[in-house]
């Protein structure tokens, strides 16, 4: 893939993920007006959850074993083999998903029993949970097939539809919260059930485009299904310890003050965004493109893509992250209005010591696409694992005497040595990646971002009567201006590589 078609393509995926999100806020907004806190809210809520909790650990090492695996069958073997290995995998998952939906239709009291605490949960709620969950499993086929599909179009360098598939999924619930007068609880979890199958339809034209075609048949003695469990495995401990962290920030948290928890989870709700808008995009583009140039034995083309998604991330996400320090407080008065002001200085606070970490959880993502793209899945385990360990240690530690505060920082330490353990491994592994040209532009990009500080710093003088809002969109604008024009100063080539693909663009 050309530089000019890896920006438009990351482009693209971060406004329509952008789009995406923003829907999924406009559908969790109409769930909460039509259905207030309550026993059904809180029933559909951990319905649609099971099968996403199910499948999270399975759909993460199938994205990150069966991607690259494709990638090699069609290097070595062509298109028409890779469509018949996948139809083999999809195949399998799929009749693997089947199963775990009759049995569990058998025990759903049982299965909703697993994620919901019976002694302190309302027995209605449970009821209606039970009830819910025994349709919400039928997307466990249905993520199977979604988690595969995507894999084959990435595969072909094709991140359009892929995309937008949280468009389709999000599109039936809105749909029906808004025009049907005679809503329910049920109708909204069948609504859920289409958008999960909607995001499997839409992909197949895509999928005829490039050839593919399905067929039925099952080979449990293929050699690189067995590869693959191999390499799953790996990736499920690395995934289990990456979710950990956040299940551990919650657990210390919970034994704080009251409404720490609230406040820890709704600073991981900020966070989230950013990353979801910028890393999760970068990450889906460029993943595949490293499967396929790792199979093709290209090299120098596979340290050139992962250079310059790295810094494509330092140059989106280190001025982000000194937006957040400076404008944190304002952020969170808006967001969160309704909150008193002890607790939105919480939430501050959560959100200042989560923020040193959302460049280092950028490259961490990054460079595990990286190592899964070459196959070092226990490398990705391992370091997982020993982020996981820093996080526990710290946050214990530092919770003590900081608090809240205490629980973010000990996160984002533990991202900066996974992030560093991870470049130690890339360099070994790949040791003509030129590390001092990277730091080089790393330290470019910092210096920008310093500039545009100092202007924000002076600007906020003159804007601090203005209204909230209007205050941190002056800075904003001003402060990406001038964060530009120190990086075009500076000479960073991806900027200019940026600038070229917009003039090209405004003139075609």
């Amino acid at each position: 893939m050309k530089k000019n078609s890896l920006i438009k393509s990351t482009a693209i995926v971060m406004v329509v993920a952008l789009i995406s999100r923003c829907m999924g806020f406009a559908r969790d907004f109409l769930i909460g007006v039509r259905f207030p806190a309550g026993i059904e809210s809180d029933a559909y809520k951990a319905a649609a959850s099971i099968p996403d909790i199910i499948f999270t650990l399975v759909g993460l090492a199938i994205s990150t074993s069966f991607l690259p695996m494709l990638s090699n069958v069609k290097v070595k073997k062509g298109k028409s083999e890779m469509h018949k290995f996948a139809n083999n995998i999809i195949n399998i998952l799929f009749f693997i998903s089947l199963v775990i939906f009759v049995v569990a239709s058998f025990f759903p009291e049982q299965i909703t029993g697993l994620f919901m605490n019976r002694d302190k949960v309302d027995p209605e709620t449970m009821i209606i949970a039970t009830k819910l969950t025994r349709i919400t499993l039928i997307n466990l086929m249905f993520l199977s097939i979604n988690a595969c599909f995507t894999a084959i179009l990435q595969i072909h360098e094709d991140f359009v539809i892929p995309s937008i598939l949280g468009l389709f999924f999000n599109l039936p619930m809105i749909i029906y919260l808004i025009i049907f007068k005679d809503f329910n609880i049920y109708g909204l979890t069948i609504a859920n059930v289409i958008g999960n199958f909607a995001r499997v339809v839409v992909q197949v034209p895509s999928l005829k485009k490039h050839g593919y075609r399905y067929r039925f048949f099952i080979d449990l003695k293929d050699e690189r299904v067995k590869r693959i469990i191999i390499l799953i495995l790996p990736v499920m401990v690395g995934a289990g310890a990456n979710s950990l962290n956040m299940v551990v920030d919650k657990n210390i948290a919970s034994g704080l003050d009251k409404g720490a928890l609230t406040t820890l989870d709704n600073a991981q709700l900020l966070i989230s965004f950013i990353n979801t808008i910028v890393t999760t995009s970068i990450s889906t583009v460029v993943y595949p493109i490293l499967a396929n140039r790792q199979s093709e034995g290209k090299n120098k083309e596979f340290l050139e893509v992962l250079s310059k998604s790295v810094i494509y991330l330092a140059l989106l996400l280190v001025p982000i992250t000194a937006g957040m320090l400076l404008y944190g407080n304002d952020i969170v008065r808006i967001v969160f209005f309704k909150y008193e002001e002890s607790s939105q200085l919480l939430v501050t606070l959560a959100l200042f010591g989560y923020s040193f970490g959302i460049f280092f959880t950028g490259v961490r993502d990054i460079l595990n696409s990286t190592l899964f793209s070459m196959g070092k899945t226990k490398l990705t385990a391992t370091n997982g694992v020993i982020g996981m360990i820093i996080n526990i240690v710290l946050s214990i530690t530092l919770s003590k005497n900081l608090g809240i505060l205490g629980i973010a920082i000990a996160s984002s330490v533990a991202m900066l040595v996974t992030a560093l353990l991870l470049i130690r491994n890339i360099v070994k592994l790949q040791g003509k990646l030129n590390v001092k040209l990277l730091f080089g532009k790393l330290v470019k990009v910092i210096l920008s971002t310093l500039g545009m500080v100092i202007i924000i710093g002076i600007i906020s003088k003159i804007t601090i009567s203005f209204p909230i809002i209007i205050h941190i969109l002056i800075g904003t604008i001003i402060g990406a201006l001038v964060y530009f024009c120190f990086t075009y100063i500076l000479k960073i080539d991806e900027v200019r590589e940026i600038l070229i693909v917009l003039k090209n663009k405004i003139s075609s």
